[in-house]
């Protein structure tokens, strides 16, 4: 590998970290992608290389969230049960599958989460009615971008968990961390605000992450030469994303995971048809 292509993963990894911090995805949505489909990095490498770096990025990112109390700890590690779990799951299968075969799934899953988000925008900003709060779970912190203060109390978490555990077989199998499923499944499901729902995916994604990590080092597909890269990216834009989403209001958040995601997952399902939109290699 040359130094244009060191340093071209480095940039790309740190725009995608700094969007993945501020959406609590983990930066792998957005890497595996562009590293995919723009860069020429094998897939399953780069599966490999996101695992990896969705670890940095939860730990640097997550400490900024923590500070100012988007990431609800208790929920995180119920959740964090049945997604762990799940990306063992998801990897192991990962490491078998055909190439079109993860293009394909990775795709669909992040086109369905930018639409997802696209039809239930009003759900966003707030975490809607707080009911009563039987999980002791509500929490509540305070939002510079509107000046307020917001307390709210997830639902239905018997769900959650269900999903969570789907969050984390997609993160296995595709090296995301599990946050493309998770963030909308907190902000349309859980009615959670979505800045509480982007800090406690980012705190768990980094977990999940690290079952995935082991399965791909077991099968020899980290390359250094990617990876290190990768992660000199990440850990500049996890501290700029998660700096970042203090000062962003809700909605232009939402816009920017729309916008970004839909366009990489209908890249992704073109080229596991063997469609290659112009650009791409």
């Amino acid at each position: 590998m040359d130094y244009s292509q060191a340093i071209a993963l480095m940039t790309v990894a740190a725009g995608a970290a700094t969007l993945g911090s501020m959406l609590g995805l983990g930066g792998g949505v957005f890497l595996v992608p562009i590293f995919t489909l723009f860069l020429g990095v094998d897939e399953k490498v780069a599966i490999g290389a996101s695992a990896v770096a969705v670890v940095l990025n939860s730990v640097v990112g997550s400490s900024v969230h923590l500070r100012s109390r988007f990431t609800n700890i208790r929920l995180a590690m119920l959740l964090q049960v049945t997604t762990a779990a799940g990306a063992l799951v998801g990897a192991l299968f990962a490491v078998q599958s055909p190439v079109k075969v993860l293009n394909a799934v990775f795709g669909v899953v992040l086109t369905y989460a930018a639409v997802s988000m696209l039809l239930r925008r009003q759900a966003t900003v707030s975490g809607g009615a707080i009911a009563a709060d039987s999980s002791e779970l509500r929490a509540n912190y305070y939002d510079p971008a509107i000046n307020d203060a917001v307390t709210y109390a997830p639902l239905n978490i018997r769900t959650g968990l269900g999903v969570s555990g789907f969050a984390g077989v997609i993160s296995g199998m595709l090296g995301i961390g599990g946050g493309v499923i998770l963030v909308p499944a907190m902000n349309l499901l859980m009615k959670m605000p979505v800045k509480a729902a982007a800090g406690t995916s980012a705190f768990m994604v980094g977990i999940t992450a690290v079952a995935t990590s082991f399965v791909f080092y077991a099968e020899e597909q980290l390359d250094p030469t990617v990876v290190t890269p990768t992660l000199v990216g990440i850990f500049v834009g996890s501290q700029v994303g998660s700096r970042l989403t203090r000062r962003v209001r809700a909605q232009r958040m939402v816009s920017i995971f729309v916008i970004v995601l839909l366009y990489l997952g209908l890249s992704l399902i073109l080229k596991a048809l063997g469609i290659e939109l112009p650009g791409q290699g």
